[in-house]
């Protein structure tokens, strides 16, 4: 039982067995000590030190010779109030680093992903009306820029989302996807102020499609069934792609669809 509280205030098995003995012998040497509890002498140096450290024991230099005593049984008491001592400081520190990193945390590499998951036609449809708007908002709130590049197959099963968005699109955003080659942006081409889908190569073929609007990225899978979507809002991920897109779009031809 009387183990088991020490090692509650996180004393060794050897610090148990030094402690007890000194209290048994009053005074003693390291060496006396070692003996007593069949422990290298060397250990008992070490042992004792951590035990004077804790302010349970004392040591008394007598000529060459060291000797340790133990503190009133009181000072085991002092062992959690330094604790608590040490907590509060740590508390302390704690409270005030979370008030002077936080700013760090509000700069524009630095920012918490979050990402959601939508399966199935009738809630990529939704997942599409639901956020035109925020989407909207966060182009404006950047470079009024839609980026990225589109599986045509995106258009021919959205249509309808894509007429609604492009009621709504204001003057000053711009639509700006790279694209494979499709008849329906043939069909296109030119309808839609503001909109400009730069067409590939024939040997390229998009299976997917990804935008990049303010800090949200959207991927989408619309080739096969079930189509599904993602949509992840992360700052650092969007600038790096737009970065990426604005490169691409510099490096297509110039016609538009």
């Amino acid at each position: 039982m009387i183990e088991t509280y020490f090692r509650q205030l996180g004393f060794s098995a050897n610090e148990i067995s030094v402690y007890l003995a000194l209290a048994e012998l009053g005074k003693s040497t390291a060496s006396l000590l070692a003996k007593k509890v069949r422990i290298p002498r060397t250990t008992a140096y070490s042992v004792l030190d951590s035990l004077v450290s804790k302010g349970i024991v004392a040591q008394e230099q007598r000529g060459n010779t060291k000797f340790y005593a133990v503190n009133k049984v009181d000072s085991l008491l002092r062992i959690t109030e330094q604790e608590k001592s040490e907590l509060e400081v740590k508390e302390y520190a704690a409270s005030q680093l979370v008030n002077l990193v936080k700013p760090f945390f509000s700069g524009k590499n630095y920012s918490i992903p979050s990402i959601k998951f939508y399966e199935g036609q009738e809630n990529v449809e939704s997942m599409l009306f639901d956020h035109a708007k925020e989407w909207q908002e966060q182009a404006l709130q950047y470079d009024a820029v839609w980026w990225g590049y589109q599986d045509h197959t995106f258009v021919e099963h959205y249509r309808e989302w894509l007429d609604y968005h492009w009621e709504i699109k204001t003057p000053k955003e711009e639509i700006r996807l790279i694209s494979n080659r499709a008849p329906i942006e043939d069909e296109l081409k030119g309808k839609v102020p503001g909109r400009e889908i730069r067409q590939v190569a024939d040997d390229v073929d998009f299976s997917s499609s990804i935008w990049v609007v303010g800090e949200c990225i959207i991927l989408f899978m619309t080739r096969q069934q079930p189509h599904y979507a993602f949509q992840m809002r992360d700052t650092v991920f969007a600038d790096n792609l737009r970065a990426v897109f604005r490169l691409l779009w510099s490096l297509t031809n110039t016609a538009k669809a």
